[in-house]
Parts: structure tokens; C-alpha cells; sequence
């Protein structure tokens, strides 16, 4: 009989949940409301099916927790910053201990988290640090900046700074003094290491995070319930070897691992595999046996109690779904052969947490089941061996210098992993995160089930690998051709909803990227379209990023992008808005480190043989007091004798000033989403594009494209696609032919 602990969880997980997601705004009233309500029904339900009334009050139990979690996270400074200037903007002052140092010029832009101290509001405050300025962990500043950003998304880039206290204190000051010792230890691994032991990935290249990623190791680079294992099993093997009674060591180790969790911060997956530990070693101090489904219940309802923003964590849903995973896996394969009780692990973690991967980053790394194998053995001793390296070294530095070295050629080794199995020809798959890459990952893990519950008899096994494999191979017919089939310049306008956002691969394989589609509240294009797709099509980094213009259905994504491929070259209007999107963008390119320049009339940037040449606009016409939308980039995109023209939200005043300036192309992006306000009669005779592409969301409230729009490309005998209709549109040309559509390739 499943232990009722389990229900309890799921039904104080869930009424929690509801309590922060449904009833946030509420003040708690209805979670109030609720949980007198459940009482009254569990007291009546109590004599008839008492585990029934459990259940409805630990979930209504659940939803007033969440409820006041949610009061308690408005009181915040990020709670109360986002409140009042959800779209971002707003300036503030704060006194803060910062938790971790920052370097001058450091990579991530100073990156940083900071408690607040000065008793206003309250909570951790993520902050955009001076470029040109170094900061101490557990230093005390005054900081004044604007706020940016909503929630856990947001920022506050600090515009001033003044240190109140320069002496390291508290957690901070003590993660200091060990990224210090790390960076003198270990020197060019000094940023995996942090990464490794601190949790803190500010420092680490884009390309190393990519790569670990795609190689089915991410985990690895977030210390989680795996680095506390490993903390927690060395020191298990070196209290056995003291004169103490069970009670000690058990008191000692855990007061050691709740030591290591403090110092990270209490991160929901550390802090459930501490809990998780207690309770085990707990149980087995007090000679009990308890099921693993019911210690995991049981971590889960205290991990929520403690910190019920774990509810909405995609870290601890991750952390719990593998684990329950391998817990099933190792009891399910107990007497089956030892090459499958290796794989049925890392296999079934792989396959329980790819709906939840697909759903928040788009990526899942089936080569993880093999990449695992041999980095996890690698990572439990060089991680445990740095850890020691960094005590060692402040009694005995020269014994700590050697044990760092043996511990950087351990990391070395998982490097050289990351690496070679992120070039294993399948060994990631990337798609557009969201609701439909979780529902396609389900139906995976449901097929695997399926086929794992088949009855042990060979025609009925075969039968479902047949019918499963058959369902794949149809599935995967509709995505079989690849941007590597030709060396052909590729333009893909990808599907962003209301909003542009389009995406050019070179014949030589590096990228362009002209602006990034919309971000609002919950759905930023950039994270769950731009930024998969350039995964997905193992783009390392991008050469040329084109902002047409600061509106937020073209710009709201690119701060994403920025982040997370670091642009050569950004060009964009350079026009002086106060716009809180803007300025973030702004603040993410320089952080990025990567070269700005304000384009204008005449300016052509080649990459690979594409030139994207600027046609608007000049000078003169950004002094022209004329909308947004007409001081807008228009490029006019050439490779061979292949002409692309992307008009952006230009509209008819701008038509007309370049009218006989750039004659027939192969193909229009059709300027502001098919608005009246663009593609006059004169403009389209002039272009005469045999095809156009509208980047249109669908159902939108501004009726785009507007039907005279529509009329006036048909009469021309234009052939029109929309993304609305169509989702991804790709073209391939070979500088010679017209560009030819490959249709729908997400």
C-alpha cells in the first residue's frame, strides 16, 4: 500500500502551487476561504473516508501556505520594484551586502546578487554591476540604479554605487575568501570550479554552459542534490574512521551539509538532497525502514514548508523528478543483468525530466544517459577533491596546490566529455520551448512505459517496438531535411506571434539575427523561439545582430539572445528613447562586450560573402519628427545575385524617399506586419518580388495584414506567406536561383 505521505505531498503541492500561481493578487482571501471550507468538508469527511479529508486539507492547507508565501514575496524588494513598474523602469535605492565578488570587465557584465540590508523592503536582489568596477562578497553598498524587468527576470542595473562597509561579512564574505583561494588555486578552471563547488556561473564562457548542456550535463555546472551526495558520502567515509557513537557522526555530517547548503544559499535542489540525507540517516540512526517513495514525500513536503517558492522551480521539479526516477529505475531492474541495472538510471532521470527540459529550455540530451556514465564518476572526485584542495590549502599550501592539480585534470576529463559527446550526431534535440515540446516529450516517456509494461513475451515486445518505432520514423519524416544539406545562405522568419524576428545562416555557418520578436509577462520570444531555434541548428555564437527599432514586438526578445550568444556586431538605430526595454537592451550589449554602432544610410557589414546593407536611415532623417516605426533599420540583404529586402515597420514615408533607390528583389519581408500604413501600389511595382512574407501573429488585435494589403500583392501576382498561417519559413538560396522555400522548419 502506497505510504499516505505521498498523497499528503502531491495535495499540499499542488494547493500550494495554486496558491501562488491562482491566488497571488487575492491577498490571500480566497486561500483563506478555502482552507475554512476544506475543514468544514474534511470534519464531514473524516467519518467516511478519512484519507479523502487528508487530502482536501492539505491541499487547502497548501494553498493558504502559498498564499502568504505570495503576500510575503510582494514585501520584497523584487516583489514590490515589479509591482509598481511591471514593465520595468522604475529607479530605486538600496543598501545591500553583496553575496558574491565581482572583477572588472567580468563576463555575464558583474552579475550579482546582493541581501538587502536597509529594513524598506527586503529579500535578494539581483544587480547589473559597474563593467568598470570590482566588488568583495560580503562587502556592504549603497547602490542606486533603475529596475528592469519582471520578477525573477528582472534586474537592477546599477547606475551608482558606494561602499557603507568594506570588510567582507557574513555569507557573502566568506563565499569571497573561497572564489578567492579557487582563483588562486586552480587559475584558468577558477570559473568551473565556482560553478562546480559555489553554484555560481556568472564567470563561466557561453560556450562552456552550451556545451555541458547539450552533452546531457548541465547538472553538473548547478550544484544540486548530486555535489551534496558527493559531500555528503566523503564525509561519511572519513567520520567512519573517528571514535564517535552513530548519534555524533550522524549530528556531525549533518550539521556539515546543512553548513555547504547555507553557503549556497539554500537553492531548492541542495537543500532537498540535505533534507533527503537527514531523513535517511535519521531513519537508519533509529533502525527504521522507510520506502524511498515515502522519504522523497516526505523531503518534498518540508522542502515546500521551507521554501514554498519551490512550488514554480523548475530546478526542484527537476531535482525531484530524477530522483524518483532512479529510485523506480534501481528497484524495478534489481534483478534484471548488470548492463541494465547501469543504463535503467540515467535512462529513466533522462526520460522523467525531458518533458520538464522541453517545457522551460527547449533542449533534451538523450547522450546524457551515456555522458553520465562517465563524467558523475569523475565529477565525485574532483569535486569532492577541490572542495579539499581549498581546505588543505589554508593549513598546508603547498599539499593543497597538489591536491588542486589532481582535481583540475579530473575537470579537465569532464571537459574533454562535455565535448566529445556534444558533437554525437543526435545526442541533443532542440525545439521551441513551451506546452507542445512538453506534451511531445510525455508522449515519449508514456511510449517507453508503455514498452517497459509489456508482458514478457516476444511477440508482444516486438510488436510495440514496431508500432512505437514506426510512429517515430513518421514523425521525424516531417523534420528530416537539414540547414546542412547545401551551402546555401538560409533565411528563416521564425514564428514569434505578434512580432519579427528573423534568423540568416551564412554558407559558412555563422549567423545573423534581425531583432527578436516580442517578450511579455510569461512569454519572452527570444528564450522560447530565437534562442532554441540557434540551438537547434548548433549555432555557437552570432557574427551580426540587427535591432530594427526599439519597439517590443521586434526587441522584446534580443536581451535573451545577447545572453545567451554573445553578438560580434549590434547595429541599430541609435536613437535616444528612455524606453525601459531599451536601455536593458542597451545594458545587455555592453555587457555582452560586444561592438554597437548606430547604423545609418549606407553602412554594409559582410559576413561570408552576405551583405546586409543599411538603406535607412540618415542622418537627416533621424532628425525628422516622424514615428518610431519610420527610424527603423531597413536592410537590404545580398548574396550572389539573391536580393532580400527587410523592411521592418517602415512605412509609406519611408518608401517614398527610397523610391528608385533599390529596385527588384527576390524576396520582401513585407513591412509592419502588413499594415495599411506600408506597401504602397508605387513600392511594390518597384520591388516586384515574385514571393513576400508576413511575420504576423494570429487573431491579432490590430487586424494584420490588412485586406487592401493582401488585394494589392495578389493583383501583382505575389505569392504570400504568414507566419501566422504557416509558422517557420525557410529559404535557401545559392547566390544564383531564386530563393527557394523549404517550407515549415522550426
Amino acid at each position: 500500500m502506497r505510504s499516505p505521505i505521498v498523497r499528503f505531498a502531491a495535495a499540499f503541492g499542488a494547493g500550494l502551487w495554486a496558491g501562488l500561481v491562482v491566488f497571488p493578487g487575492l491577498a490571500g482571501a480566497v486561500p483563506a476561504a478555502l482552507f475554512a471550507a476544506a475543514a468544514a468538508g474534511g470534519w464531514w469527511l473524516e467519518r467516511r473516508a478519512s484519507r479523502a479529508a487528508l487530502l482536501v486539507v492539505a491541499g487547502a492547507a497548501g494553498a493558504l501556505w502559498g498564499g502568504g508565501a505570495a503576500r510575503q514575496r510582494l514585501r520584497t524588494c523584487v516583489g514590490r520594484w515589479s509591482a509598481a513598474a511591471p514593465a520595468g523602469g522604475g529607479s530605486h535605492a538600496v543598501v545591500v551586502r553583496l553575496i558574491d565578488p565581482v572583477s572588472p570587465g567580468e563576463a555575464g557584465g558583474g552579475l550579482v546578487s546582493g541581501d538587502a540590508r536597509d529594513g524598506q523592503c527586503g529579500g535578494e536582489v539581483p544587480l547589473r554591476w559597474p563593467a568598470d568596477s570590482a566588488a568583495s562578497g560580503g562587502t556592504t553598498w549603497l547602490v542606486a540604479g533603475r529596475w528592469f524587468g519582471e520578477g525573477e527576470g528582472g534586474v537592477l542595473v546599477v547606475r551608482r554605487a558606494r561602499v557603507l562597509d568594506p570588510t567582507p561579512r557574513g555569507r557573502g564574505g566568506i563565499r569571497d575568501a573561497v572564489s578567492a583561494r579557487i582563483r588562486r588555486l586552480f587559475g584558468s578552471r577558477a570559473a568551473l570550479v565556482d560553478a562546480l563547488v559555489l553554484a555560481r556561473r556568472s564567470a563561466l564562457e557561453p560556450e562552456v554552459r552550451e556545451r555541458f548542456a547539450q552533452a546531457g550535463l548541465a547538472h553538473l555546472l548547478c550544484v544540486a542534490g548530486l555535489h551534496v551526495g558527493f559531500l555528503a558520502g566523503w564525509l561519511g567515509l572519513l567520520l567512519r574512521r573517528l571514535p564517535l557513537t552513530p548519534g555524533v557522526r550522524f549530528g556531525a555530517g549533518a550539521a556539515l551539509v546543512l553548513l555547504y547548503v547555507w553557503l549556497l544559499g539554500f537553492p531548492a535542489p541542495a537543500t532537498r538532497a540535505g533534507v533527503g540525507l537527514a531523513i535517511g540517516g535519521f531513519a537508519r540512526l533509529r533502525q527504521r525502514v522507510v520506502p524511498p517513495a515515502a522519504v522523497l514525500a516526505l523531503t518534498a513536503w518540508v522542502l515546500l514548508v521551507f521554501d514554498p517558492q519551490a512550488a514554480v522551480s523548475v530546478g526542484a521539479w527537476l531535482s525531484l523528478a530524477a530522483v524518483a526516477a532512479i529510485f523506480t529505475a534501481t528497484r524495478a531492474t534489481a534483478a534484471l543483468p548488470w548492463p541494465t541495472r547501469l543504463l535503467a538510471p540515467g535512462t529513466a532521470a533522462t526520460l522523467a525530466t525531458a518533458p520538464i527540459t522541453a517545457y522551460a529550455f527547449g533542449t533534451v540530451a538523450p547522450v546524457g544517459v551515456i555522458s553520465n556514465l562517465v563524467a558523475i564518476p569523475l565529477a565525485a572526485v574532483a569535486v569532492p577533491g577541490a572542495m579539499l584542495a581549498l581546505l588543505v590549502s589554508a593549513l598546508c599550501p603547498p599539499l593543497g596546490a597538489m591536491l588542486a592539480r589532481g582535481a583540475g585534470a579530473g575537470l579537465a576529463l569532464i571537459d574533454v566529455v562535455a565535448g566529445l559527446a556534444d558533437r554525437v550526431p543526435g545526442g541533443h534535440v532542440v525545439m521551441t520551448a513551451g506546452w507542445p515540446a512538453a506534451l511531445l516529450w510525455s508522449a515519449v516517456v508514456a511510449a517507453a512505459w508503455w514498452l517497459w509494461r509489456a508482458p514478457r513475451r516476444p511477440g508482444v515486445r516486438a510488436a510495440r517496438v514496431l508500432l512505437v518505432a514506426a510512429i517515430a520514423a513518421w514523425s521525424a519524416a516531417f523534420s528530416a531535411r537539414s540547414l546542412d544539406e547545401c551551402r546555401c545562405l538560409t533565411i528563416s522568419f521564425l514564428d514569434v506571434g505578434q512580432g519579427d524576428a528573423a534568423v540568416l545562416r551564412t554558407p559558412a555557418g555563422q549567423w545573423i539575427v534581425i531583432d527578436g520578436g516580442p517578450r511579455a509577462p510569461g512569454n519572452d520570444a527570444g528564450r522560447r523561439v530565437v534562442v532554441p531555434y540557434l540551438r537547434k541548428h548548433g549555432a555557437r555564437g552570432v557574427a551580426l545582430m540587427v535591432s530594427t527599432h526599439s519597439d517590443a514586438d521586434h526587441l522584446g526578445g534580443l536581451p535573451a539572445v545577447v545572453a545567451a550568444f554573445p553578438p560580434r556586431l549590434v547595429i541599430e538605430p541609435g536613437e535616444p528613447l528612455a524606453r525601459p526595454l531599451y536601455l536593458e537592451f542597451l545594458a545587455a550589449v555592453e555587457a555582452a562586450g560586444s561592438r554597437w554602432r548606430a547604423a545609418r544610410a549606407g553602412d554594409r557589414v559582410t559576413v561570408d560573402g552576405v551583405a546586409v546593407q543599411v538603406l535607412s536611415p540618415d542622418d537627416a532623417w533621424m532628425n525628422v519628427p516622424v514615428d518610431v516605426n519610420d527610424h527603423g533599420v531597413v536592410t537590404l540583404v545580398t548574396y550572389g545575385a539573391t536580393r532580400v529586402l527587410f523592411q521592418a515597420d517602415a512605412g509609406i514615408p519611408v518608401e517614398e524617399r527610397l523610391a528608385g533607390r533599390v529596385g527588384r528583389v527576390d524576396l520582401l519581408k513585407v513591412g509592419h506586419h502588413g499594415s495599411r500604413s506600408a506597401s504602397s501600389e508605387a513600392w511594390l511595382d518597384e520591388l516586384a518580388p515574385p514571393v513576400a512574407v508576413i511575420s504576423v501573429g494570429a487573431r491579432n488585435r490590430y487586424g494584420h495584414p490588412a485586406p487592401e494589403v493582401l488585394e494589392r500583392l495578389s493583383r501583382r501576382g505575389i505569392r504570400v506567406l504568414r507566419t501566422d498561417q504557416r509558422g517557420t519559413i525557410t529559404f535557401t538560396s545559392d547566390g544564383h536561383d531564386e530563393p527557394r522555400d523549404v517550407g515549415h522548419h522550426d
